[in-house]
C-alpha cells in the first residue's frame, strides 16, 4: 500500500511540475498578402484594432472604451480594452514583444518576414505555454492573435472594404453607344443614349439579356468619353454611332458590388485599383459600372447600385 501511495504522489507531483513547467511553443504563418500592407498594419500600433481579436471586438462594441498610451521610449505602447491591456513592446519594426494583462494572462513574440515570392508573407510565432498544454491541447491556431492579422489580410471585403472576386464576363455581346461629352451633361446623355439603344434594339430584332452598363473615360477640359451598353443576343449591323461588340466568354473580370450616392463611387473605385496594383494585375481595356436595378444615374446625389468591372489579365 505505501509504494502504490508513494507511487501516485510521484505521478501527482510530475503532473503538477507540468502543469507549471514552460516550454517554447514555435509556428509559422503563412500570409497571402504585400509587404506594405502587412508591415502597415503591424507598425501603427493604432491599426491592431482592424485585425487583433480581442481589441477588434472591443473597438466595434464601443469605440470609446479603446485606448492607446505610448511610454516615453516610444517603443512600448499600452491598449486598454475592457477587462484587458495589450502591452505591446517593438523590439524592431519588424519584432515584437506581447503581453496581455487581464483575467487570462500570456504573452507572445512574433517576427514578419517577406515571403520567397512577391505578394507573400511570413510570420514567426512564439509564446511559452505550461507543458501540459502542449500534451492535451492539439491545435492552438485559435489562440494565435496572428491568425487575425491573416485574415484581416485576405479578406477584401475587410481590407478593401469590398468583396472584391474574380468573375467572367456577364454580357459576351454587347450594343454600344460611343460619345465624347461634357462632364456637366453626362446624366442627360446617358438617358438618351439609352433612348437611342433601346430604338436600336428594336429596328433589329434584338433581345435585351442584361442589365445596362456604362464606362466613363475622363477626357481633357472637364469633357468624358461615355460609353453606354445594352447586351443583347446577337451581333447586328452598325448603325450610326451603334455597334455591337463581342467579348470574350471566358474572358476575367474583377467585380465588386457599390451601393450608395452616384458622386461617391470614386471609393470603390479607389478600392480596386489598390487590389489591382496588390495582385499584379494588368488591365487590357477599361472599366465599367453594370447598374444591377437597370436604372440610370440622373444625379450626383443618386442612389445607384452597381457592379464595377475591370478587365484583367
Amino acid at each position: 500500500m505505501k509504494k502504490g501511495a508513494v507511487a501516485v504522489f510521484l505521478i501527482l507531483l510530475v503532473i503538477i511540475a507540468a502543469s507549471f513547467y514552460p516550454v517554447t511553443q514555435n509556428s509559422t504563418i503563412n500570409i497571402d498578402a504585400t509587404f506594405d500592407n502587412t508591415f502597415l498594419q503591424v507598425l501603427h500600433i493604432d491599426k491592431w484594432k482592424n485585425w487583433y481579436p480581442e481589441i477588434k471586438q472591443a473597438y466595434k462594441e464601443n469605440p470609446a472604451s479603446y485606448h492607446i498610451s505610448t511610454d516615453s521610449s516610444k517603443k512600448i505602447d499600452t491598449i486598454s480594452i475592457p477587462g484587458k491591456k495589450i502591452i505591446v513592446h517593438a523590439v524592431t519594426p519588424m519584432a515584437y514583444d506581447v503581453t496581455e494583462t487581464g483575467d487570462h494572462s500570456k504573452s507572445f513574440a512574433f517576427t514578419v518576414f517577406p515571403g520567397t515570392n512577391a505578394g507573400k508573407m511570413k510570420i514567426f510565432f512564439e509564446r511559452k505555454v505550461p507543458l501540459l498544454t502542449t500534451l492535451f491541447q492539439k491545435n492552438t491556431d485559435a489562440e494565435n492573435p496572428l491568425e487575425g492579422l491573416k485574415s484581416y489580410l485576405e479578406t477584401p471585403l475587410e481590407f478593401y472594404g469590398y468583396n472584391i472576386k474574380m468573375a467572367q464576363i456577364r454580357d459576351p455581346t454587347i450594343a454600344s453607344l460611343v460619345m465624347k461629352i461634357g462632364e456637366k451633361d453626362i446624366f442627360t446623355k446617358m438617358k438618351n443614349a439609352r433612348q437611342e439603344l433601346m430604338e436600336y434594339l428594336k429596328d433589329n430584332q434584338l433581345q435585351k439579356t442584361g442589365v445596362i452598363s456604362v464606362s466613363y473615360i475622363p477626357l481633357q477640359k472637364d469633357s468624358i468619353q461615355l460609353t453606354v451598353g445594352i447586351p443583347v443576343d446577337r451581333i447586328a449591323a452598325p448603325e450610326k454611332n451603334i455597334q455591337c461588340l463581342s467579348l470574350p466568354a471566358k474572358g476575367r473580370v474583377l467585380v465588386a458590388n457599390y451601393t450608395g450616392l452616384f458622386s461617391q463611387r470614386i471609393k470603390i473605385y479607389q478600392a480596386m485599383t489598390k487590389y489591382l496594383t496588390d495582385h499584379t494585375l494588368s488591365i487590357p481595356a477599361e472599366s465599367f459600372e453594370r447598374y444591377l436595378n437597370d436604372s440610370l444615374p440622373t444625379s450626383d446625389s443618386s442612389e445607384i447600385k452597381m457592379e464595377l468591372n475591370y478587365p484583367v489579365y
